[in-house]
């Protein structure tokens, strides 16, 4: 029964508070509804010459990783890249800070400059792309046949040291 009794008086203060409020809020004229302003036109932006901040990689193996990712500023979608005087062939411009590059062909084991050019200018990257030669390294395969065969040695002598088997 108390219960019924809270959810009266529950129920009863809200009406009271719905009756309290109610001349209030009809006394209020809605406001008629606005109109959006039109925009304002659009400022033409001047383009600025690139900046570049860092090439990722910095030392690339061509043949594992052509592409490099150059982070910097104001990189449009006209923006060319040449490495070492050589033009490398932009793929992606995501957004104006970023700018994915695929390495021009035949390039030599050396250290190269990285010059990138917009509409506004040229500038040279503070990092030196270095190309590492794929011949004097082995390849991850190798790396894990070999690593394969000293385990293989390995568990057959240990399998000649066990007692039971000689």
């Amino acid at each position: 029964m108390t219960a019924v009794r809270r959810l009266a008086a529950g129920g009863l203060a809200s009406l009271l508070a719905l009756a309290v409020t109610l001349p209030a809020y009809a006394a209020t004229k809605p406001s008629k509804p606005t109109r959006p302003a039109a925009p304002a036109p659009a400022r033409p932006t001047a383009i600025l010459p690139p900046l570049v901040f860092q090439l990722s990689p910095v030392k690339v193996n061509p043949t594992v990783l052509p592409n490099v990712m150059i982070l910097g500023q104001h990189l449009t979608p006209g923006t060319t890249v040449q490495v070492g005087g050589r033009p490398a062939t932009t793929i992606q411009v995501p957004d104006a800070n970023h700018l994915l590059m695929k390495l021009p062909e035949n390039l030599a084991q050396g250290t190269y400059s990285v010059a990138v050019t917009n509409e506004a200018g040229t500038t040279l990257a503070s990092d030196a792309l270095v190309i590492d030669d794929p011949s004097l390294h082995p390849s991850t395969m190798m790396m894990l046949v070999g690593g394969g065969l000293l385990l293989l040695l390995l568990l057959v002598m240990r399998l000649a040291r066990t007692p039971g088997l000689a």
